[in-house]
């Protein structure tokens, strides 16, 4: 016996102006969608009738009104997820707590204006807090020095003393030595304290910070200010409480406050590599020879079958996969035997052989008849009568 396997199916191999389809505008949804491997021949088939039975059959399928014939080029629609399933950016606790600040800075500033100064300085107090919890994640600084600015008027409105009102501000300028504020309708002990502040940390002492550590593309930033590639450090600062940071695109946030006293500081960063979620394997993409082995087997319950027969399903979106064998008699009489399986389970089940001429000469009625025996096959598949071995028409 001889088994040879056509592969001039001309729908798998770029007519696809015949097959709609599955999402293509106007097709029918409830159609069964089917793919059609090519035809099988047992036995001595003149080559220019395998091409002729198969264009044929092929033919029929595409222009049915009743399936949708796809090929191995079209893809399945995908699902839209449910809003409540897309994917969103994870929160952190720090990026929460910066959340909360921008609020309670917001609020501090109403209340301020409301002249509400004491309940105005605890909203400031609380978004300093917060600020300086979250420092490895906080990339502008002049929210935390706006605070302090803010908190500074508020003490001093509230009748806080000017000690305090001082403290606040000599923290905000430390951090951020372009700060100003609002100096409308302030009077001038508050703006003495102010400028007073400026002029302290501007020609007073100053010393670096020396960063150690080490983490190829961590970058090392003080105060928000990016001064360079870990290990680094930083230009001379003014005494007081700076914000060291380490951030890089596979580095965990790392930060520290170093309070700069009378020499230079030093720290050492001990950073964190970020763990890489392994990349989810790539489904690999099958045309129709992937059904070639099955096919000329005609093993339709192994998983020769099965496996990729339930890929191409999802892949494509067809429903049914269609198989078809031609074997002669020994007077050279062709009998073109269909099966039909079910994408999903693999389960197939034969259809009624039919009978060609030997000449082809009703070939186009017998494709019809085809079209109409696997539109039926499908739209009332009879998964009872599924195979359990390999079908008769395979054997010698």
């Amino acid at each position: 016996m001889s088994i040879r396997l056509s592969f001039l199916l001309v729908c798998t191999l770029g007519c696809p102006t015949l097959a709609v389809a599955a999402d293509a505008p106007g097709a029918d949804a409830d159609k069964p969608k089917l793919l059609i491997v090519p035809t099988v021949y047992i036995g001595e088939v003149r080559a220019i009738y395998e091409k002729r039975i198969q264009k044929s059959l092929s033919d029929a399928l595409a222009s049915s009104s009743r399936v949708d014939l796809l090929t191995d080029k079209d893809r399945a629609e995908k699902p839209a997820l449910p809003k409540d399933k897309v994917a969103q950016v994870k929160s952190t606790p720090q990026s929460r707590h910066i959340d909360e600040a921008d609020a309670w800075r917001q609020e501090g500033t109403d209340l301020a204006a409301e002249g509400k100064h004491k309940e105005a300085l605890a909203k400031f107090r609380d978004a300093i807090a917060a600020y300086e919890r979250s420092s490895s994640e906080l990339v502008d600084f002049s929210k935390l020095a706006d605070a302090y600015a803010r908190a500074g008027l508020s003490a001093h409105a509230a009748g806080g003393g000017i000690a305090e009102t001082t403290r606040l501000f000599e923290a905000g300028v430390t951090i951020q030595p372009t700060l100003v504020i609002d100096r409308r309708k302030q009077d001038k002990e508050l703006l003495d304290a102010f400028d007073g502040a400026h002029e302290r940390l501007e020609n007073g002492k100053r010393f670096a910070i020396a960063v150690e550590g080490a983490g190829e593309g961590a970058e090392v930033f003080v105060d928000g200010v990016k001064i360079g590639a870990l290990p680094s450090k930083s230009a001379p600062l003014p005494l007081g409480t700076h914000y060291v940071q380490v951030r890089g695109v596979n580095w965990q946030p790392w930060a520290i406050a170093v309070k700069v006293k009378n020499k230079d500081a030093s720290v050492t960063a001990k950073i964190l590599e970020i763990k890489k979620e392994k990349a989810a394997r790539k489904e690999v993409e099958l045309g129709i020879d992937a059904m070639e082995d099955c096919a000329k087997a005609g093993a339709f319950g192994s998983d020769k079958c099965r496996i990729p027969a339930g890929k191409l399903g999802k892949q494509t979106g067809a429903t049914y996969i269609v198989f078809s064998a031609v074997k002669p008699d020994r007077y050279g009489r062709l009998s073109l035997h269909p099966f039909v399986m079910e994408a999903t389970s693999g389960a197939t089940v034969p259809l009624k052989p039919i009978d060609l001429a030997s000449d082809l000469a009703d070939l186009n009625a017998r494709a019809s008849a085809f079209e109409a025996d696997v539109a039926d096959g499908t739209e009332h598949f009879a998964k009872a009568r599924a195979l359990t071995g390999t079908p008769k028409v395979y054997s010698k």
